[in-house]
């Protein structure tokens, strides 16, 4: 994108917030947003991929993550599901390690967290696609659309699309992939 073509910021009557605040502001909203999620139980697929699931406690090997699929079965047999996902179960093993067992709530907050963080990072990622790459004369990234950009951040944020990824505990590998389905 040409530097010229970036006009959309001088149309929206917000005050420019720095990066920082901008972003924690975004992480807030996220909160508010979700946070009443916490309290959530385990639902539907939840007994299999985290109850029922012996990679998430400690007498299990921590590298059979590696060779076991999302449910917890060795990716060698024929009932595999064959989804591979050794982050989300690692993350799934340390809520459970965290909260001394499987208590749905550390698995919610750690959604809700995640959640918070994605949205503000977001700000970023928006900044690159509103307003293109440019860097000032000490190599330092610059935001062309900080309001805009905050904006779509914002918008993110509070989109019910993500009300699923958020709230289910199973949907944590939607958070660890950036909210992307696999």
């Amino acid at each position: 994108m040409v530097q010229s073509e970036v006009h959309l910021d001088h149309h929206i009557a917000l005050p420019q917030l720095p990066r920082y605040q901008a972003q924690i502001l975004v992480g807030l909203v996220a909160f508010f947003c979700f946070g009443n999620s916490y309290d959530g139980d385990f639902v539907f697929d939840d007994s299999e991929a985290i109850v029922n699931n012996k990679d998430l406690k400690p007498e299990t090997p921590l590298n059979s993550i590696w060779g076991n699929d999302f449910w917890g079965s060795n990716l060698s047999s024929n009932t595999s599901h064959k989804s591979y996902r050794p982050l989300t179960v690692l993350t799934f093993r340390f809520n459970y390690l965290l909260g001394g067992g499987l208590h749905p709530v550390g698995f919610h907050v750690l959604n809700i967290a995640l959640h918070c963080v994605i949205s503000a990072l977001m700000i970023n990622v928006f900044a690159i696609l509103i307003g293109g790459l440019a860097y000032d004369g000490k190599g330092k990234r610059l935001n062309l659309a900080p309001k805009a950009s905050f904006l779509a951040a914002l918008l993110f944020a509070v989109h019910p699309v993500h009300t699923e990824s958020v709230s289910r505990t199973l949907e944590t590998h939607s958070m660890v992939s950036f909210h992307s389905e696999p």
